[in-house]
């Protein structure tokens, strides 16, 4: 048995996916990865696989590594296997040239163990819910896009998807295969919908989860478009309440839910990209970093750039660990007008595993 096959059994026995599944994304997705893993006894016991997405950030379209398929088989786990493919796969990423690593915790107790490494949870989003007798009134009229897979479809979808700050952007391919995953979902539904004036003017991916359809991307080209792709899952699902991700600039003073992790890798890129696109910024950042040594020091952000400077340099406006540093940086634009820095928010949706 080869490596591939062996992290498919151990995929297998961790997640429980289906062989259609597994077959979709280990032909279309996996080849595309890095692969880190640790062997016993001549087996691999615990697979990690990194991914890399550019995110919008601040004009610019840095890349970052995304983490996924993080899985160890049972009896060998709580041996530290994990937590060295995880420091693995961050020294490549900062070598390589990522801004930094993301990740979507699977169970609400990962996100302790991956604050470890250094991670923030820097990615939130808000949690609409709708009643069963909503009926997501529109002041336009929207028809189903009958061709999901049509050009036309991925081209809207790139477009809105670029029109929101901070989103991790999803190629052509990776869309087709977000896609299939939902197709292979029980309850996976997508929709999108056009208007007499757009031929696609939004789209909607949801999932059903018990009674409740939960709605897990809206993108569109305004919100009366994105009620529309709503309505047109109501007319598939008539009689469900809807549970619906938005981001999290929408939420109105709601409460904000986790939704993903984030690991900032290169310090200079970070702070380098946000100086450019804020040529008034001007503030000394002392960073602390215990697993990167290259993201420790002193960063003086001032005329559009950003430099290092001495270690005694004089005042220092900030002195954070790389945790804090995210925190700052993705955290609302009301933080950074409290705190002197163009803060916003960022997305991470639409990601397999």
């Amino acid at each position: 048995m080869g490596k591939k096959e062996e992290i498919m059994q151990l995929w297998r026995e961790g997640f429980g996916d289906s062989g259609e599944y597994l077959d979709m994304y280990f032909n279309r997705v996996y080849p595309h990865a890095v692969e880190f893993v640790r062997e016993s006894g001549g087996k691999v016991v615990s697979s990690l696989l990194m991914h890399q997405y550019p995110i919008l950030f601040y004009g610019a379209e840095p890349t970052v590594g995304y983490l996924a398929g993080a899985v160890t088989r049972r009896g060998h786990r709580g041996k530290g296997y994990m937590s060295g493919l995880v420091t693995e796969a961050m020294a490549l990423a900062a070598a390589r040239g990522d801004m930094m690593c993301t990740l979507i915790p699977a169970h609400g107790w990962l996100y302790y163990f991956f604050e470890r490494f250094g991670f923030s949870t820097v990615f939130l989003a808000d949690v609409e819910r709708y009643t069963s007798m909503h009926a997501f009134a529109t002041e336009h009229v929207y028809h189903r896009v009958t061709d999901q897979y049509a050009p036309e479809v991925y081209n809207a979808f790139s477009r809105y998807e670029h029109e929101r700050s901070g989103v991790v952007l999803h190629s052509r391919r990776d869309f087709l295969n977000v896609l299939d995953d939902l197709a292979m979902r029980s309850g996976g539904t997508f929709v999108a919908v056009g208007r007499e004036d757009v031929p696609v003017a939004a789209m909607a991916w949801a999932v059903e989860h018990g009674d409740v359809v939960q709605v897990n991307e809206v993108l569109g080209l305004d919100a009366d478009a994105r009620t529309g792709a709503l309505q047109a899952l109501r007319e598939l699902f008539p009689d469900r309440p809807f549970r619906v991700n938005a981001p999290s600039e929408f939420a109105g003073g709601r409460k904000l839910y986790p939704h993903g992790m984030g690991r900032i890798v290169n310090v200079d890129m970070c702070l380098g990209l946000m100086a450019a696109a804020n040529p008034e910024l001007n503030m000394v950042v002392r960073v602390a970093d215990g697993m990167i040594e290259t993201n420790k020091g002193v960063y003086a952000v001032a005329g559009g750039e950003c430099h290092r400077v001495a270690h005694n340099a004089g005042h220092i406006d900030f002195d954070v660990t790389v945790e804090v540093l995210a925190n700052m940086i993705f955290s609302s634009p009301a933080t950074g007008d409290m705190l002197g820095i163009p803060s916003r928010r960022s997305r991470l949706s639409l990601m397999l595993h």
